[in-house]
């Protein structure tokens, strides 16, 4: 009889990472490496809370004409074996060119009067790749509302964006390899906000925790 030698057990493999998770890095490298590498989870506050409330009713009504829209999408989610990456879209509006357009609604306000916040520009287009993905298609553009301002912006997702978003999937598997924390240059206007500043500096009193939604 003849013995083939037992292949080793695989070990179990880690969840993909989420497009939250790809957000969070391009806003503070530091946030991911908290709730991915050392596990520890933010206290969920009442603003929080508030944001959840705010995803029921967004205002896509009036842009469904503007944007020839043939059929909404709600909460889609998808996985990526091609980017490890995972992801629920709050929606996904189709028009009747076929054209796929992930929105996007937000609790805060823009940083800038007409200009997204980098992060969630960057979550954006992490959505537009797994939508690429799964659809066949590519996006060109994407929707983004911040509810408290009112505004509604319509965004261009381009090659470097995907890239980018590329690059950080990247850094945040090689951050969970090594488990090296990443060298981050303080902001102390953003630090000062954050819930996960007690970790980053210990001797300063945090005032309240973010809402990166």
């Amino acid at each position: 009889m003849n013995h083939h030698p037992r292949k080793p057990l695989l070990q179990e493999e880690q969840p993909y990472i989420t497009v939250v998770d790809v957000r969070d890095y391009a806003y503070c490298p530091l946030v991911p490496y908290h709730t991915l590498v050392l596990h520890i989870k933010e206290r969920e506050t009442e603003a929080m809370q508030y944001g959840k409330e705010l995803h029921e009713q967004p205002p896509l009504a009036p842009v469904i004409p503007k944007l020839k829209a043939q059929k909404v999408l709600k909460n889609i989610e998808f996985t990526s074996h091609r980017h490890k990456l995972t992801g629920k879209v709050d929606y996904i509006v189709v028009t009747r060119h076929n054209e796929y357009i992930p929105v996007e609604v937000k609790w805060s306000e823009p940083k800038h009067p007409g200009k997204p916040r980098k992060h969630h520009r960057i979550q954006l287009a992490a959505y537009a790749l797994l939508i690429e993905e799964h659809y066949k298609t590519t996006v060109k553009r994407a929707l983004l509302y911040y509810s408290r301002s009112q505004q509604l912006m319509e965004i261009p997702i381009t090659s470097h964006d995907k890239q980018q978003v590329k690059e950080i999937i990247r850094k945040i598997y090689k951050m969970i390899q090594t488990e090296e924390p990443p060298k981050v240059k303080p902001n102390p206007k953003q630090c000062q906000d954050c819930g996960y500043q007690p970790y980053c500096q210990p001797k300063t009193q945090p005032r309240k925790a973010p809402y990166l939604s």
